[in-house]
């Protein structure tokens, strides 16, 4: 069946998480993508793990291969003039340009978004950077835990659990993962306004503020409240908290009254469920600290499974905290066919996540795995550009390709 993106042609610029994550999102609804990366070392992901039985390689890193499947691989340096040349050549026919460089760094080589735009005007220029292309902070570097902590984020992980003494959390790269959904949304959106108006734009596209987004409702307290939350704040409602059982960690969202009626004859009636510091949502938060032990005893008695089985015989909000062994052994996932297998001609066959969505009558596959360093030079530069073996090989004794 025909993909969704299947008539999208798309050059990426990128390396890390976020550029590549938004181009690998859209190579999964069809569209072509071809992955450029620096000669010899490629993408700084190669070398991060983990890495398959810890032996390290440019193709054996586990990231890497997830971020980049659906791909077509070059090498190319873009600092020489020629490797500008071939760039040109390669977005003449794209319908998309991903970078991630500093901002103004293309402008000075003359392949920025303003001189793609005479070459191209129906060419989409999509920047991703970790502030954006104006603004005071324009050309600082940044990185996933950055973002995360001048977010805001940060100043809430983890939230209601731990102490004043606790140094703030992160979670794993969701930064740069956000800000890759934030643009591969936002390509999309161009890709349709260019089908009314036949011209391109740029996407301007920040990490911080894309972190910032996904945590709008911490942001909402400032100016509601005037009092910024943090992670050991006494939450506004409960029990809508995470809670320690014999193997584990549950998370309760038990707030609704019914919710919270249900859930103590699901329990016994416990005498201190009948106190008067527990009759609503607002007193069981004002009253935490007396609630939390309460609870932990009663769920330290039994198991994560025997708890998500209470609260889905009775239909509460209660779930469990799984381990990544848990989550890939998920039946929930395994019937719908999340996880996917992939061959790959260094690592062989490996699972990796699959689309959070389902297409019925343009359904997603994998097509590719992820490319190895310059694979496609000759299929690129000389099936689609013309250059000759001869041509190939000088380009790469130049360090060109």
């Amino acid at each position: 069946m025909k993909a969704v993106l299947d008539d999208v042609r798309i050059v990426e610029y990128g390396e890390s998480i976020s550029a590549p994550y938004c181009s690998k999102l859209l190579a999964d609804l069809g569209a072509e993508v071809i992955k450029i990366e620096r000669p010899v070392s490629g993408d700084v992901m190669r070398r991060r793990g983990p890495f398959l039985d810890d032996i390290q390689g440019p193709d054996r890193s586990g990231v890497f291969l997830y971020l980049n499947s659906n791909k077509y691989g070059v090498t190319l340096d873009i600092e020489k003039p020629t490797g500008r040349d071939i760039l040109r050549k390669l977005l003449k026919d794209a319908d998309v340009f991903i970078e991630d460089t500093r901002p103004g760094t293309l402008d000075t080589l003359g392949i920025g978004a303003k001189d793609l735009k005479a070459l191209h005007p129906a060419l989409i220029v999509t920047s991703v950077s970790p502030f954006g292309q104006n603004g005071p902070y324009k050309k600082y570097r940044g990185a996933d835990l950055i973002s995360w902590h001048m977010g805001g984020p940060g100043y809430v992980t983890p939230h209601w659990i731990g102490t004043a003494k606790q140094e703030p959390l992160k979670a794993m790269q969701t930064a740069s993962f956000v800000a890759g959904i934030s643009a591969a949304i936002a390509v999309m959106t161009a890709l349709n306004a260019r089908d009314k108006t036949h011209r391109g734009q740029q996407v301007d596209v920040s990490q911080l503020e894309s972190t910032i987004t996904m945590f709008g409702y911490c942001l909402a307290y400032w100016p509601y409240e005037h009092r910024s939350d943090t992670r050991v704040s006494k939450p506004a409602i409960a029990p809508e908290n995470f809670i320690q059982c014999k193997d584990g960690w549950v998370c309760m969202r038990v707030v609704e009254e019914h919710h919270w009626k249900t859930f103590v004859e699901a329990i016994g009636n416990p005498d201190w469920a009948s106190h008067g510091l527990f009759d609503n949502m607002y007193q069981r938060a004002e009253h935490w600290e007396s609630l939390q032990p309460l609870l932990t005893s009663w769920a330290m008695e039994h198991t994560k499974k025997e708890i998500f089985d209470l609260a889905k015989r009775v239909s509460i909000p209660i779930g469990p905290l799984y381990s990544m062994e848990e989550v890939v052994s998920n039946p929930q996932l395994t019937e719908r066919d999340y996880f996917v297998e992939i061959m790959h001609p260094e690592v062989g066959k490996l699972t990796y996540p699959g689309a959070p969505y389902k297409l019925n009558n343009n359904p997603w596959q994998m097509r590719l795995p992820a490319p190895k360093l310059g694979q496609h030079n000759v299929d690129i530069y000389g099936g689609r550009l013309g250059y000759t073996k001869e041509e190939l090989v000088k380009l790469y004794e130049c360090g060109i390709i």
